[in-house]
C-alpha cells in the first residue's frame, strides 16, 4: 500500500484519511507452480500437469521438455504424459526425438495409449505399398501384441492388426505362394485373438467362422471345431473379468495414499486397490487354463505379471503391491518373465527388479527395505571368515542406511514446514496490527483508539498463538510417528547385523551390533525401544552386563516413559530369577545352548499338538511367540523355515502378518505405518458437498437397536376393511383421524359421543360423490388405506432402523416393488393349496392351545381360531380381541415361542413358493444372530 495525496489539491492537513492506491503486483502462474512442484515433487500431481500445459500453451518447447524429463523422473511410468509429450514432438515433426521417447517409454510402460502411438508412428513412417516398409508394420504390430495383446481392452489392435493382414499382397483362396502365406497368416492371428478375453471377441469369431468357411468347408468346420473351447472359454472369461474390473480406473498418474480413513481420498484409494487386487487373485486362479497347456508354454505367467504392471502404474506408491509382485516372482522362481530352469542362476530375477523399482519409487518405505536386506541375507554367497562377513555387512547395510536417510531427511522437512508456518502466521499478525493502527480514527478519538487497541491487540494475539500451537502440535505428531519408524528400523538393523558378525566391537570393520547401536545414537530421533533391544540381546544372547548399563542409560534418557520402565523391571525380574536357578551352577553367566534347548522343547511341543487335527488351533500361540523370538534372537533361516510352516498350518493368515510380526510390536508396526510424505496431498481434510443436508438420523441419538429387547416389537399395520360409508375405526391415536367417543376428563362427566362427519345432507352428498367417483374409474379419496397382508406387515415390522447397518444397504424402491408384486393368500387359501384332500371348511376352534405352545406346532386345523388375522374377517385394531391383544402377536405374553408365519409351500409360481415365489427370509439382527444387510 502507499499513501498518495487526493486530486482535489495538495494535502494542507486535513484530519480526512489519505486515499490508498492499491498496487497490483502481476502474479508469475510459471514460478508459483514451480515453487509448488519443488517444494513437494510426488504430491503435486495438479501443479505438475498444470506446468506442463502453462509451457505448451505458451509455446515454450524447450521448457516443456525439459519439464516432461523432470516429471517423468519421479513418475516413470506415467503414460498419458508420455503420449502428450510424443504429440508436442510429432507435432513439430521432431521425429528424433519421438524416436527417444518410444526406446525409453515402451517397454517399461505397457500402456495400450502409448503402443497405439507406437503403431500409428511406424505405420505413419512407412509406405504400404512397399514390401520391406510392409515387413516392418508387421513386425511392428507382432512386438506390440506380444507385450500388450493381452489386455482386456485390446481388441481394436488385434481388429486392425488382422485387416492390416487382409490388405496385404496376395488372394485368399489362391494357390501361389504369396496367397497361402497370407492366409497362414490370417489363421494364426484369428486363432490367437480369439483366446484372449477382450470386448470384441464375438465378432472376431464370427470373422473367424466366415474366413474358414470361404476357404474350404471340411477343414473349416474341422478347425472351427478345435477353436471352439478356446473362444468359448475366453468369452465367458471376458464377462467374468468385467465383473471382477467393475469401478476399476486404470490411471497411470499415481497419487500418494492418504494417511487414514478420516482423510479426504482414503475409502477411494482403498477401493481401488481392492479391485487390483481381484483382479491379479482372478489371472491367479487361471480362469483360461493356461497354467497346463503346453502349446502357450509362460503364457500364464505372462498375464500376471502384466496384471502386476498394470497395478503398479496406478499404485507406484503403494508399496504392498510392489512386495506382493516380488513376492510372487520369488515363490514361482520368474527369471525374465520365464519359469527358472535347473541350469539357470538366480542372476536376473524379477523379483529383485520389483524390490529395487519399488524402492526407487517409495524410499521411505520400511517394508521394501527390510525385504531387500532380507533377500541380500539369505541369498548372498559367504564364506566364514571376517572378510566374507564385512562385504556381507556392507551389502546388507545398504537398503537400511537408504531407508533411513530418506526418514531423517522427511523429519528434516517437517521441522523447516513448522518454521516456515509460524513465521508466516507471525507475519501475518504482524501486518494485521499495523493495518488496524494505520485504519485507527482521528486524533480526536485518541482515548477511543487506545481502548480499541487495548481490546482488539490480546485478541489477535490470541489467535495467532492458537494457530502457532496447532502448527507444533501437527508437526509434533508427524515427529513421533516418524521417529519410531526410524527407531524399528535400527532395532532391525541390529538384529542383522548381529545374525552376520555377532556382537562385534564398535570402531572396527567387524563391528556388529554394538557399531550399528553406537551409530543410532549418534544420528538420534531414538525411542526407548532401540535401548530395550538392544539390551535384552546384551543380556539374553552373550549374558554381558552390558545389558543393565544401557537399561540404566536408557532410564536417565527416558524417565517417564512407561514402557521402557516395564520392560525395565522384566530385565530385574529375569535377573534375579537367573541368579538364583543358573548362577548357582556357573562360576560366571553363560547358558549354554540357550537358543537349543529352547527350539527342542518347541518341537516337541507342537508336533504333539500338529498330530491330531482338532488340536492344530491350539500351537498357533506357540508359533506366534516362537517366531517372535526367532525373529529377535534366532536365525534368518530357522525364521523362514517357521514361517512356512506357519503360512501350512493356518493358511488363513495374511502372508504379510508373518513378516511384519518379525519388527513390530504390540504397539506399533514400523511396515504399515503410514510415512507423510506430503501434507498437502495426503493431509486433506474431508470437506461436505455444498448444498448437501446431513441425514435426519444423523441428528437423533443414537440408541442400541434391539428389536428382541425391546418391550414391545413395533406395531403391525392392520387396516380396517370395510364397505360402511362411515369413517374406519383409527389405526392409531391421531389428531386428524379422532376418536368416536371422546374419553372421560378430569371432572368424570360422562362420555360424549364425536360428531360423524357423514351426518345430514352435506355428509351424504360427500358420500356419494366419493361413489360416483370411484365407479367412474376416477380417482379416490377416501382415506381408507390399501389393505396389507399380515405377512408383508410382520415383515416390515422385523426391519430394524437404517443405522442398525454397516454394510450394503437396501434399495427401498426395489423393496417396495417387491411388496407390492408379492401375492401373499389369505391363509385358508393357503390351508386349502397345501392339503386339497381336505375340506376346506370353517369350524370354531376351541381357544385352548396349551398343547402347541401358543404357535401352530403340528397343529393340523383346516381353519384358524377365532381372532385370527389370517381368517376371512380381519379384527379392528384398538378392540378387545384385536391383534394387539392376540397370543400371535411377536413378542405378547401369550405368544409362547412368537409368531411364527406359515412355512413357504412349493406352488405353481414362478419362484416355486406359494408367497410370490420368495424362499423364507432369514431373520433380522438380534434374531438368531444374522448380521447381514441388503
Amino acid at each position: 500500500m502507499a499513501d498518495a495525496p487526493t486530486d482535489d489539491g495538495p494535502n494542507n492537513g486535513s484530519l480526512s484519511p489519505p486515499t490508498e492506491t492499491l498496487i497490483l503486483v502481476p502474479v508469475d502462474k510459471v514460478a508459483q507452480l514451480e515453487k509448488r512442484v519443488t517444494e513437494d515433487p510426488r504430491g503435486a500431481l495438479d501443479a505438475w500437469l498444470a506446468l506442463m500445459a502453462e509451457h505448451r500453451c505458451r509455446g515454450n518447447i524447450a521448457q516443456a521438455r525439459e519439464t516432461y524429463e523432470r516429471f517423468l523422473a519421479i513418475f516413470p511410468q506415467a503414460a498419458e504424459v508420455w503420449v502428450q509429450w510424443l504429440e508436442m514432438e510429432l507435432e513439430t515433426d521432431n521425429f528424433n526425438e519421438a524416436e527417444r521417447i518410444f526406446s525409453t517409454a515402451l517397454i517399461s510402460t505397457p500402456n495400450l495409449a502409448l503402443w497405439t502411438k507406437y503403431l500409428d508412428y511406424v505405420r505413419r513412417r512407412n509406405d504400404l505399398n512397399d514390401g520391406n516398409a510392409r515387413q516392418i508394420v508387421y513386425q511392428a504390430y507382432d512386438f506390440a501384441l506380444n507385450n500388450i495383446g493381452f489386455d482386456k481392452d485390446s481388441g481394436k489392435i488385434w481388429a486392425d492388426y488382422i485387416q492390416f493382414l487382409k490388405s496385404g499382397p496376395g488372394t485368399l483362396g489362391g494357390s501361389q505362394w504369396e496367397d497361402l502365406k497370407k492366409m497362414d497368416q490370417i489363421r494364426s492371428a484369428y486363432q490367437k485373438a480369439i483366446c484372449v478375453p477382450i470386448a470384441n471377441v464375438n465378432n472376431l469369431w464370427k470373422e473367424y467362422d466366415q474366413f474358414e468357411m470361404s476357404l474350404n468347408k471340411p477343414n473349416g468346420r474341422k478347425n472351427l471345431a478345435e477353436r471352439s473351447p478356446s473362444y468359448m472359454t475366453a468369452k465367458s472369461a471376458y464377462i467374468a473379468l468385467e465383473n471382477t474390473t467393475r469401478g476399476l480406473q486404470r490411471t497411470t498418474l499415481p497419487v500418494l495414499p492418504p494417511a487414514a480413513a478420516h482423510f479426504d481420498g482414503y475409502q477411494e484409494y482403498m477401493e481401488q486397490v481392492e479391485i487390483w487386487k481381484r483382479w491379479i487373485a482372478w489371472e491367479k486362479s487361471d480362469p483360461l487354463y493356461l497354467k497346463e497347456d503346453e502349446k502357450l508354454p509362460g503364457l500364464y505367467q505372462k498375464r500376471i505379471l502384466y496384471v502386476y504392471r498394470q497395478a503398479l502404474m496406478a499404485l507406484r506408491f503403494w508399496p504392498e503391491m510392489w512386495l506382493d509382485a516380488a513376492e510372487w516372482c520369488f515363490e514361482n522362481n520368474i527369471i525374465d518373465d520365464k519359469p527358472k530352469t535347473s541350469d539357470q542362476k538366480n542372476d536376473v530375477s524379477t523379483g529383485l527388479e520389483f524390490l529395487i523399482r519399488g524402492i526407487e519409487a517409495n524410499p521411505e518405505s520400511v517394508l521394501l527395505a527390510l525385504r531387500y536386506g532380507d533377500y541380500i541375507e539369505s541369498t548372498h554367497q559367504t564364506e566364514d571368515n571376517d572378510k566374507a562377513k564385512i562385504a556381507l555387512g556392507q551389502a546388507v547395510r545398504a537398503p537400511y542406511n537408504k531407508v533411513l536417510d530418506t526418514l531423517y531427511d522427511i523429519i528434516n522437512k517437517v521441522k523447516d514446514r513448522e518454521t516456515a508456518h509460524i513465521a508466516q502466521i507471525q507475519e501475518a499478525a504482524k501486518k494485521a496490527a499495523a493495518r488496524d493502527n494505520s485504519s485507527s480514527g482521528s486524533d480526536d478519538d485518541e482515548d477511543d483508539e487506545e481502548e480499541g487497541e487495548g481490546s482488539t491487540k490480546p485478541a489477535m494475539d490470541a489467535s495467532a498463538e492458537k494457530q502457532i500451537q496447532a502448527v507444533q502440535q501437527v508437526s509434533a505428531m508427524q515427529t513421533k510417528m516418524l521417529s519410531k519408524t526410524i527407531s524399528f528400523v535400527w532395532i532391525a538393523l541390529i538384529r542383522a547385523m548381529r545374525r552376520i558378525q555377532g556382537k562385534g566391537k564398535a570402531n572396527t570393520e567387524m563391528g556388529g551390533m554394538r557399531q550399528v547401536f553406537q551409530d543410532a545414537r549418534q544420528r538420534g530421533r531414538l525411542t526407548s525401544d532401540v535401548y530395550a533391544a538392544v539390551a535384552h540381546m546384551e543380556w539374553t544372547i552373550y549374558k554381558e552386563p552390558a545389558g543393565g548399563k544401557i537399561f540404566d542409560r536408557g532410564a536417565k534418557l527416558f524417565p517417564e516413559d512407561e514402557d521402557f520402565a516395564l520392560e525395565h523391571i522384566k530385565y530385574l525380574h529375569s535377573l534375579n530369577d537367573f541368579t538364583s536357578t543358573v548362577l548357582t551352577l556357573f562360576s560366571f553367566p553363560l547358558m549354554a545352548n540357550h537358543l537349543t534347548d529352547a527350539r527342542v522343547l518347541f518341537e516337541r511341543v507342537v508336533s504333539r499338538l500338529t498330530s491330531k487335527p482338532e488340536n492344530v488351533h491350539k500351537a498357533k500361540q506357540l508359533y506366534v511367540y516362537f517366531h517372535k523370538y526367532e525373529s529377535q534372537f534366532g536365525e534368518l533361516a530357522q525364521i523362514s523355515k517357521l514361517e512356512k510352516r506357519m503360512a501350512e498350518l493356518f493358511p488363513e493368515d495374511p502372508k504379510l502378518s508373518h513378516f511384519s510380526a518379525r519388527f513390530s510390536t504390540e504397539k506399533f508396526d514400523p511396515i504399515t505405518a503410514r510415512v507423510i510424505v506430503s501434507p498437502a496431498a495426503q493431509l486433506r481434510p474431508k470437506i461436505q458437498p455444498p448444498g448437501l443436508m446431513p441425514s435426519i438420523e444423523q441428528h437423533q441419538p443414537q440408541q442400541p437397536i434391539s428389536i428382541r429387547n425391546s418391550p414391545t416389537p413395533a406395531p403391525q399395520f392392520q387396516p380396517t376393511i370395510t364397505n360402511s360409508p362411515k369413517r374406519p375405526l383409527p389405526l392409531d391415536d391421531d389428531e386428524s383421524n379422532p376418536p368416536r367417543k371422546i374419553q372421560r376428563n378430569d371432572y368424570n362427566t360422562e362420555f360424549v359421543r364425536g360428531a360423524s362427519p357423514l351426518k345430514g345432507a352435506a355428509g351424504r352428498r360427500l358420500d356419494q360423490q366419493r361413489r360416483m367417483q370411484g365407479s367412474a374409474g376416477g380417482a379416490s379419496y377416501s382415506s381408507t388405506p390399501a389393505p396389507i397382508a399380515r405377512d408383508i406387515t410382520f415383515l416390515l415390522g422385523l426391519i430394524p432402523r437404517a443405522e442398525a447397518y454397516d454394510y450394503h444397504r437396501m434399495n427401498p424402491n426395489k423393496v417396495v416393488n417387491l411388496l407390492q408384486s408379492t401375492n401373499v393368500p389369505e391363509y385358508h387359501v393357503w390351508k386349502a393349496h397345501a392339503n386339497p384332500s381336505q375340506n376346506p371348511h370353517h369350524r370354531n376352534v376351541s381357544t385352548d392351545f396349551g398343547s402347541y405352545g401358543g404357535g401352530y406346532g403340528n397343529r393340523d386345523s383346516p381353519a384358524p381360531r377365532a381372532g385370527s388375522p389370517y381368517g376371512q374377517q380381519r379384527l379392528v385394531m384398538g378392540q378387545g380381541q384385536g391383534y394387539r391383544q392376540s397370543s400371535l402377536r411377536p413378542g405378547s405374553a401369550g405368544s409362547g415361542a412368537g409368531y411364527e408365519p406359515p412355512p413357504a409351500v412349493p406352488g405353481q409360481g414362478a419362484g416355486g413358493y406359494q408367497f410370490g415365489g420368495l424362499p423364507p427370509l432369514p431373520p433380522p439382527p438380534g434374531y438368531g444372530g444374522y448380521g447381514g444387510g441388503y
